[in-house]
């Protein structure tokens, strides 16, 4: 009945906010939404998304990790075991984000009240006039099988399906719909399942939370399996856990172009709040730079394809007060807001060294970089 109701709401969305060309729809992906205790304390969420929210309500969808449980009866609570308040998920919300992946590693932080607590936020959120939000990931019913959320954009149906590789407590449960790559036969249902729904939609997303902390390249294992994502009908696979960025590839397809997202880093955490303006070469600087990927998909003759791809370079940045917010990387290298000299060159060394990594010029010089 929730997810009903919340796809509902977002049918009436698109249909007044089609900002992109005929024919096209325009998604924008971010990465990790987190709630470290630094994020949680400021005086407001929406503060946190000021520099980009005319990209996140201007397109079509946008899509987000949301990495913490938002339990209203607990206390908010950061590192270890995430928790925040329905204001600082309302706040996204208020500033364009949409739909959410909320199947992560910390989804089982709270518990199984942590479970039932965010899927009755997620549904007091959506009953808000004018509010839109769906999501994927968690049931509340652990006998109902794990499905796609429908979404009807501009008269397109879109699916969007979220899994996890695992949760930190590393037990199977069965209100987070877990699915490791390492597991064979798990990872064969799964891209059964996606091979079974695609098809009743028009554009088929798969969120995917998985691989190794910290590192600039996916592993051999992840970069596979995404591609058999994509060859059982995935149209756009999105992925997230590692923290930092990783590389994005447009696959060829007869029918059209498809999409894998191998991590989009953190669109917001604090990780990043030790960090000085010396510290531009950091590996712990990787985990405030991000990007928004702008997607545009076209429908022809029923069948969905990317069109073009659009990456607008983000990092976290302290405003006036000293809160971390996110800012568009090119404006924060060229001194706005004014951050004073020394951030501002911190900045531009960021621009730079992010750019050469997106080209794929940037040498594996860092343990980041490197894989096993």
């Amino acid at each position: 009945m929730v997810r009903r109701i919340l796809a509902a709401s977002l049918f009436a969305l698109c249909i007044v906010a089609a900002s992109s060309a005929d024919g096209l729809l325009r998604l924008t992906f971010l990465g990790d939404i987190m709630a470290h205790v630094n994020n949680t304390r400021m005086q407001d969420f929406h503060d946190i998304y000021a520099d980009v929210r005319e990209l996140l309500v201007g397109d079509d969808l946008t899509l987000a990790n949301l990495e913490f449980s938002v339990d209203q009866t607990s206390p908010v609570a950061g590192y270890p075991a995430f928790n925040a308040h329905r204001d600082y998920l309302e706040a996204a919300i208020d500033s364009g984000v949409q739909v959410f992946s909320t199947a992560n590693n910390h989804s089982l932080d709270l518990w199984e009240d942590g479970i039932y607590q965010t899927l009755r936020s997620f549904e007091r959120l959506g009953k808000r006039p004018g509010s839109t939000v769906a999501f994927s990931g968690l049931r509340g019913n652990p006998l109902a099988p794990f499905r796609p959320v429908e979404i009807d954009c501009k008269g397109v149906r879109i699916g969007f399906l979220a899994a996890t590789q695992f949760v930190n407590y590393w037990i199977d449960s069965p209100y987070v719909n877990i699915v490791d790559y390492n597991d064979p036969a798990a990872a064969q249902a799964f891209l059964d399942a996606v091979r079974s729904e695609a098809p009743r939609f028009d554009l088929f997303i798969v969120s995917y939370h998985g691989d190794e902390e910290y590192m600039l390249a996916p592993s051999r294992r992840k970069r596979d399996f995404f591609h058999k994502l994509v060859e059982n009908g995935a149209h756009i696979v999105f992925g997230h856990h590692p923290h930092v960025l990783q590389e994005y590839e447009r696959v060829p397809d007869p029918s059209g172009d498809r999409l894998i997202m191998y991590s989009m880093g953190n669109f917001i955490s604090g990780q990043t709040w030790k960090l000085g303006p010396a510290d531009w070469g950091s590996e712990e600087a990787w985990k405030g730079d991000s990007m928004l990927l702008s997607v545009d998909v076209s429908l022809t003759g029923g069948k969905a394809g990317v069109q073009g791809v659009e990456p607008t370079l983000i990092s976290n940045y302290r405003n006036s007060r000293g809160e971390l917010v996110v800012g568009k990387l090119e404006r924060l290298a060229e001194g706005s807001p004014d951050l004073g000299p020394a951030w501002t060159m911190y900045y531009r060394k960021r621009l730079d060294i992010v750019r050469a990594f997106l080209s794929g010029s940037l040498k594996a010089a860092s343990g980041l970089a490197r894989r096993p």
